[in-house]
């Protein structure tokens, strides 16, 4: 797993945990456990009386789609070319064959972003990359989008309206990707004085914008308006492409017969009990006497407490602890075939049930003894177990399919209710001044990921700092890596 990828900041008041799961191409199923431990201190209130389950299921939200298929950027227009070639064979029959245009337009722009990303971040981490292969990428880019440009010119070969929306979405969301990863390639070059590859990429830039202006689509102004429209269009373009990739899931209530079979002996078990009293006081009394009304209304009263308190028990003491909350099916979006199920619960947890595992891995680099650790914390754990049958996955897609990638999104509203203000100041001297200084108010909330396949285990610390304003940054310890909050599309 990628540490880099493992965690980032969706926005000020959401973080995202981001986890992968390969298939086995030799066994029929692939199995995978996540635990998640969130270590919250007390003076946050959130605890077991404040925080429901349903909650947690308000604030986490997950999503499951395809990791999406790795290509070199040559692989993607030898596969353009030949859609191309496909276009002009059919010309004006090419209404019948929307499925595999759909899809081979969706699955190459998909590998094309996820080419430019992985570039743009060998350039922003300072891997040593060679004069030679910015300008080969910009030579297989500017080659990209010409293709591109001839296959969107097919939309006047058609009358299908999604067709003609796929072609044209197709040409102006590649050109706005493009933009988007050349100029984050763009800007750490310039800080080098790269002159030769700059102007090179500003060029192809310039060019790129141009025919985005002469045809009607998207381009960055200085009108709050069209850059409003330009990130709407590209978050949409964005839904648009990748529902290809993304797994539709069908959530329930984890063993409901269970539950409603348990339900039913703690109604048997009242029911017993005040039936029992009828028949004493019915011999004893007789019928039709105030006795016996008094004993029936008694026993009606206990009947249903007696019926709370069973289903209670039964809830805290075997179904609470043994069953799932929820059992999700996951499909694949368009054709609806299922690929696999998981069942997740969460629960509040003692100390004493916190592994050993799991406490050594919280307590790596603490500071000092100060750590919320010390002051008391408490620990919400989260567990999901994943299935996924493999030869569903493979049988279904033409590309190579590597896995899935979960992608977990926590909402931290609830836990910053009760926080300080977020800024307090401070004194000290300047020049024999007295000086005051802006300091943050910080909360930290420890995150332990246990994360299990069939045959490995990986453990990961990670380490919100929070303010009443929301996320401040977030540190994975162990690899000094720390995730500041930034606004970028």
């Amino acid at each position: 797993m990628n540490i880099n990828e493992l965690v980032r900041i969706h926005d000020k008041n959401q973080f995202e945990i981001k986890l992968g799961y390969l298939i086995n191409n030799k066994k029929k199923n692939t199995e995978y456990s996540i635990n998640i431990y969130f270590f919250i201190p007390k003076n946050l209130g959130i605890n077991k009386y404040t925080y429901s389950n349903h909650h947690f299921f308000e604030d986490f939200y997950s999503y499951v789609r395809l990791i999406t298929p790795k290509d070199s950027l040559k692989s993607l227009i030898s596969r353009l070319n030949k859609l191309h070639e496909f276009l002009k064979k059919y010309n004006f029959e090419i209404d019948k064959h929307l499925n595999h245009i759909n899809y081979e337009l969706k699955m190459t722009i998909c590998s094309y972003r996820a080419y430019l990303r992985d570039f743009s971040k060998k350039i922003l981490n300072k891997a040593k990359c060679e004069k030679k292969s910015i300008t080969e990428l910009i030579e297989d880019i500017t080659t990209f989008r010409e293709i591109i440009r001839k296959i969107s010119l097919f939309y006047h070969n058609t009358k299908n309206e999604k067709l003609i929306d796929l072609f044209k979405f197709t040409d102006e969301y590649s050109s706005l990707l493009t933009d988007v990863y050349l100029f984050r390639i763009l800007k750490p070059l310039l800080s080098e004085n790269k002159v030769e590859l700059t102007t090179k990429i500003k060029d192809f830039l310039k060019r790129e914008i141009k025919y985005r202006a002469e045809n009607g689509m998207s381009v960055v102004t200085s009108c709050d308006a069209n850059n409003e429209e330009l990130i709407y269009k590209y978050s949409v373009y964005k839904k648009y492409f990748y529902n290809i990739l993304f797994l539709s899931q069908k959530k329930k209530e984890d063993a409901t017969e269970l539950r409603h079979f348990a339900y039913a002996i703690a109604a048997g078990i009242a029911m017993i009990f005040a039936t029992s009293i009828a028949f004493i006081t019915q011999k004893k009394y007789g019928n039709l006497t105030m006795s016996f009304f008094v004993a029936l209304v008694i026993s009606y009263m206990f009947k249903d407490r007696i019926k709370d308190f069973f289903r209670q028990m039964f809830d805290n003491k075997f179904i609470f602890k043994k069953v799932y909350d929820f059992r999700n099916k996951i499909y694949d979006l368009e054709r609806f075939r299922l690929f696999g199920f998981y069942k997740e619960r969460v629960r509040f947890i003692s100390e004493k049930d916190v592994p050993k595992k799991i406490l050594a891995t919280r307590l790596k680099k603490t500071d000092s003894n100060i750590t919320t650790w010390y002051l008391g914390e408490n620990i919400l754990k989260y567990e999901k177990k994943i299935k996924l049958y493999n030869d569903k996955i493979i049988n279904s897609f033409k590309d190579k399919i590597e896995g899935l990638n979960d992608i977990v999104r926590f909402n931290i509203n609830k836990f910053t209710k009760k926080m300080d203000d977020p800024t307090l100041i401070l004194y000290t001297f300047s020049n024999n001044s007295l000086k005051k200084v802006k300091a943050s108010k910080v909360y930290h909330i420890n995150l332990v990921i246990e994360f299990q396949s069939e045959d490995k285990q990986y453990f990961y610390k990670v380490r919100l700092i929070l303010t009443k304003d929301g996320i401040k940054r977030i540190e994975i310890p162990e690899y000094d890596l720390t995730i500041e909050n930034e606004h970028i599309i």
